[in-house]
């Protein structure tokens, strides 16, 4: 399996990852996966996370997907807005009684 090398920056700081996927497609998923990990483990820094990215490269050193913390952030639910990590759990416009 080809390894992929994760680089997370956080407030300037940079670390890395390297990991085995199946294949260049998992790369995304799972950078957006690590990010969400990431943002969960530390609730109360979202605006210092909302600049934080993770960067994946193949073995050739090519940049094969990038995930900004701020497009996992949960958003506010009075906004109208949602992230890649909020769940929609009713049609927007969709008014029910109760």
């Amino acid at each position: 399996m080809p390894k992929f090398r994760f680089e997370t920056t956080v407030s300037g700081q940079t670390t890395a990852l390297e990991e085995e996927l199946a294949s260049a497609e998992m790369a995304s998923p799972r950078a957006i996966e690590m990010a969400r990990v990431a943002v969960a483990a530390d609730p109360g820094s979202g605006t210092k996370q909302s600049g934080s990215t993770i960067k994946v490269y193949d073995e050739a050193g090519y940049l094969v997907a990038t995930v900004n913390f701020s497009d996992v952030l949960p958003s506010d639910p009075d906004a109208g807005q949602h992230g890649i990590g909020d769940a929609i759990v009713e049609e927007p416009g969709v008014m029910r009684s109760g």
